[in-house]
């Protein structure tokens, strides 16, 4: 998933040896953008930005997959001009008070996101508080994702804010929690997952987020164009460009179920540069009158 903070001691580090050095002479032919593949939402939405910036303001693109300690590290060294996967304020706020002073925040990219568990709505709960009363009829468990995402840290949090005693999170990933939970849909059972937005599961499913009336889980947040500051003195237009592009979060979800019908990458982000030609145009053009 995307919250990784066990991730920035290692951040650093990682980040020496995932990084090649480049010149500076060829920095300034290639923007450079840096994300985590393995997240879809940070999939799409730098899949997009580069189409539009290769295809539309003519530049030359380089895609740097990592972990999110690297990608912040990388971006506060300027070994890559920007990422468009910095999630904030909660789930990243680790690195953001670690690099932000190296750093500049273009603003949100996608707002909305989310954090917490989830049941189906059929299910009648309505609140974390509700889950232990109901622990036999979920079968003693919450579906969690990868042992190391701050979510799963979160939900251990949770189970002991909220005296889940008889409940106990299972690890697995995120393909297995949203295998586990069709399954459980189209069985009519009880299941609460870790969830999160954007994702596909709420554009598949009829689900309801779980209320966390001690916040363990935080705010909603929203999912941010970060660069370096070198990239607007070098580049002011695709700074510009980055700091314009807005990808809803209900259309984040919908193309990850489109992923999830096995279309490709390409075709869904080109369908969907497609679908919104007016709105790119905009940006492009007040991109295009920026200046240093």
């Amino acid at each position: 998933m995307m919250q990784r903070r066990d991730l920035l001691a290692y951040g650093a580090a990682a980040a020496a040896s995932a990084w090649l050095p480049v010149r500076a002479d060829a920095a300034g032919d290639t923007l450079r953008l840096t994300y985590v593949e393995s997240w879809p939402s940070s999939d799409l939405t730098t899949n997009i930005a580069m189409r539009i910036l290769e295809r539309d303001m003519h530049r030359k693109v380089r895609l740097t997959s990592t972990e999110a300690g690297p990608m912040w590290a990388a971006v506060a060294s300027g070994r890559a001009d920007a990422t468009l996967t910095a999630w904030l304020p909660t789930t990243h706020h680790v690195y953001w008070e670690r690099y932000k002073n190296k750093v500049v925040d273009l603003g949100p990219v996608t707002s909305g996101t989310w954090l917490g568990l989830a049941v189906p709505s059929y299910v009648p709960v309505e609140s974390l508080d509700e889950l232990e009363k109901y622990h036999a009829k979920f079968g003693n468990r919450i579906v969690g994702i990868e042992a190391g995402a701050g979510l799963m840290i979160n939900t251990r949090k949770a189970l002991g804010a909220y005296g889940m005693h008889d409940m106990s999170l299972l690890t697995s990933s995120t393909a297995a929690m949203q295998a586990q939970l069709k399954r459980a849909i189209e069985r009519k059972q009880w299941i609460v997952v870790t969830a999160w937005k954007p994702l596909g599961i709420w554009a598949r499913f009829d689900l309801k987020p779980l209320k966390d009336p001690k916040d363990v889980y935080g705010t909603a947040g929203h999912i941010d164009a970060v660069i370096n500051p070198r990239l607007q003195r070098r580049d002011p237009q695709a700074a510009r460009l980055l700091g314009e592009l807005r990808v809803p979060i209900g259309d984040i979800q919908a193309m990850m179920v489109e992923l999830d019908k096995h279309k490709t990458l390409e075709q869904v982000t080109s369908e969907w540069i497609s679908a919104h030609r007016s709105q790119i145009d905009s940006w492009v053009k007040t991109a295009q009158a920026a200046h240093a």
